[in-house]
């Protein structure tokens, strides 16, 4: 029996990992009052107690423009945190996950971004979260660092992602804008938490691009969205979407437009097709219905 401990409890990749929970792994979820990446003396606390043979570590701070103004916390949460407990796990031989965002890249490769390919952040949420990655792999070979992009599924209470926001603007009428200028990979959180534990079970360690097929915009990602919702019988009918630039938003923070991660080498260890976010947008949906 695998002891596993999943900081970050009550968000969604650790409520998948709870639901998909196979046998022989024993889950410990502990939220940010039991498990603060920023308590290095509780930390140490817990691992000692619970003994577990890996962390997974869902926890961030992703709150991306307010990291901007909250400098300290989130580069507490998102860099120094994760370096505190990559040597930890690694004083006590366990193995840690954690995972790290396409954010990390400056969208000039205009190509699906490798492994290989170096990290150059445009914000400080990028920066933060390249640091929190290189100090994880630096921690031990046996760490794993999963980087993934645009974390989608459903959750009993939250309602934060992308999909909720879309839903909600065309529920209540209100002018739908999206841009054409960012582009992804959506990647299910059903998905991301199957990997993870396949990635466990086969002793994997290092660097892997974690997210399902096929890159699209922004722009796309909120059509697709309405109208599989309206296929869904969600809404009456798929309202229009302006397409707009990212300047359009006035934002003060420097986004990178084009993020799409190769998911290949995830792939090969797995042993099979990563699959595609549009399939898992319409499992999402029944389930909200």
């Amino acid at each position: 029996m695998e002891k596993i401990l999943v900081t970050g409890g009550d968000g969604l990749l650790a409520h998948q990992l709870k639901t998909i929970a196979p046998a022989g792994f024993e889950f410990s979820f502990l939220g940010r009052a039991e498990f603060d990446l920023t308590q290095k003396e509780l930390m140490a606390r817990r691992l000692a107690e619970l003994r577990p043979q890996a962390v997974i570590n869902t926890a961030a701070y992703n709150l991306v423009d307010r990291c901007e103004i909250e400098r300290d916390l989130s580069w507490a949460v998102n860099a120094t945190g994760p370096e505190t407990l990559a040597s930890l796990c690694a004083e006590k031989n366990i193995r840690l996950v954690h995972y790290g965002t396409d954010y990390v890249f400056d969208g000039a490769k205009k190509s699906p971004y490798s492994e290989a390919d170096a990290p150059h952040p445009l914000n400080h949420y990028a920066a933060g979260k390249s640091a929190g990655e290189q100090a994880v792999l630096r921690a031990s070979p046996e760490h794993l660092v999963l980087r993934t992009s645009w974390v989608f599924g459903w959750h009993p209470t939250q309602t934060k992602s992308f999909v909720h926001t879309i839903l909600r603007a065309a529920r209540e009428g209100r002018a739908l804008k999206s841009t054409t200028d960012q582009i992804s990979v959506p990647t299910f959180a059903p998905d991301l938490a199957q990997w993870t534990l396949e990635l466990l079970q086969g002793n994997a360690g290092g660097l892997f691009h974690a997210v399902n097929d096929e890159g699209v915009s922004r722009f796309d990602w909120a059509k697709i969205i309405l109208e599989e919702a309206a296929g869904a019988g969600l809404i009456p009918a798929a309202p229009p979407v302006e397409p707009v630039l990212s300047s359009f938003f006035n934002a003060t923070m420097r986004r990178p437009d084009y993020t799409v991660l190769d998911n290949g080498k995830l792939v090969k260890s797995v042993g099979h097709p990563a699959g595609s976010w549009r399939s898992g947008l319409k499992k999402m949906l029944a389930q909200m219905k």
